[in-house]
């Protein structure tokens, strides 16, 4: 019988030391300097740290990024970035165990003091400057960002990851120290604000010590499962933290589901539902809209007479100004330093209504700050 139980010992600390090989920390990297364009089928390896030694990377066919690579970007220039384009895609898709690491040449926390200088220097948010998709299908999953967002200028910031146009899957990843910008309408950490094709999603991904988390087009939904907050640390958290919506003109082509409760939704210009379509709200959610361009300016139009607001009428839903720091916290991150007034925003427009009065803006008694209600 012991020498059954030394047999299950060994073979107990056998099995552990094979789990404890396959994590990324337990090899030693090769460092791969990238400073060529992809223009054919390429994959970025586990157990290798790839250098991004140029000022920018053009991707025109399919990069691979397994599972456990470390992508590091050199801040020898601003806005150093990987460009995807025409065919090109990024499949970055790792596991919970073995994440794909984007984060700054001077982080010696993942992948080791690849710049060589010891403690001389040490990672912070703006290091390197971002992804740019120009593409469709992009997937990141199990992905961790970390230290981006530097603009091509100074004091500019550029996202993190950006879907212009074009959408893709973002799916487990955790967005840390990244920029963005402080400004209504500037970038966000992941940008999407021009992707009007509902088919971009993200999912189950964590922001924190960032700028500004999201900036996303109204036709794209956004679930509860997103977190903004360090799990480590509930209080660390994004100075404007917030999912944050863009102005369009167009309106959505499919029903939109905005969900997150954590934090507000931020209407940063005027949108519309219409063709009889729902924005589709749950109990907790809070709408805050901008008073910019102008106060009294921005509002939620609801179009053809079949469209509306579902949910609008649920526990917690709340509409209201963008400096309102009741409801939803201090969104604009200025303190004390602005606060909300009657008029910060027009309301929610409905023309095919019947409604007496309030400029055909529904006073529902959840408004806050409008023009109309």
């Amino acid at each position: 019988m012991r020498k059954l139980y030394a047999f299950i010992f060994i073979l107990s600390i056998l099995v552990s030391s094979c789990k404890k090989d396959e994590t990324p920390q337990d090899c030693t990297p090769t460092v791969v300097e990238v400073n060529n364009d992809i223009t054919t089928p390429t994959t970025w390896e586990d157990c290798h740290v790839y250098v991004i030694g140029v000022n920018q990377i053009s991707v025109t066919s399919t990069l691979t990024i397994q599972p456990g690579a470390i992508v590091k970007f050199k801040d020898i220039v601003s806005d150093n970035s990987i460009i995807v384009s025409n065919a090109g895609r990024i499949l970055a898709e790792g596991t919970s165990s073995k994440p794909i690491i984007f984060t700054s040449y001077k982080d010696d926390s993942n992948g080791g003091d690849n710049n060589g200088d010891g403690s001389a220097t040490s990672a912070a948010r703006g290091d390197w400057g971002g992804i740019i998709i120009n593409s469709n299908n992009c997937k990141f999953t199990y992905c961790k960002f970390m230290y981006g967002g530097e603009g091509p200028g100074g004091g500019a910031g550029q996202p993190t990851l950006e879907f212009s146009y074009y959408y893709g899957k973002i799916d487990h990843c955790t967005f840390a120290y990244c920029g963005g910008e402080t400004t209504y309408n500037g970038y966000g950490v992941v940008d999407a604000n021009s992707c009007s094709n509902p088919q971009f999603s993200i999912t189950n991904s964590t922001f924190y010590g960032c700028i500004k988390p999201m900036f996303l087009n109204p036709a794209i939904s956004v679930d509860n499962s997103n977190s903004f907050h360090n799990p480590n640390n509930a209080s660390e958290k994004n100075q404007l933290n917030g999912v944050f919506i863009t102005g369009d003109p167009n309106e959505p082509t499919t029903d939109v589901s905005w969900t997150e409760d954590e934090v507000p939704f931020v209407v940063t210009g005027s949108i519309a539902i219409g063709d009889g379509l729902k924005l589709i709200l749950a109990s907790n959610v809070i709408i805050k809209v901008c008073d910019q361009p102008s106060p009294g300016y921005n509002r939620i139009d609801i179009k053809e007479g079949f469209s509306t607001i579902q949910g609008h009428d649920l526990a917690g839903v709340i509409f209201t100004s963008y400096k309102d720091d009741t409801f939803g916290g201090d969104t604009n991150g200025d303190g004390s330093a602005s606060s909300p007034s009657t008029g910060d925003w027009y309301g929610i427009l409905d023309l095919s209504a019947t409604i007496a009065t309030n400029n055909h803006c529904y006073a529902w008694s959840n408004v806050y700050y409008a023009q109309y209600p």
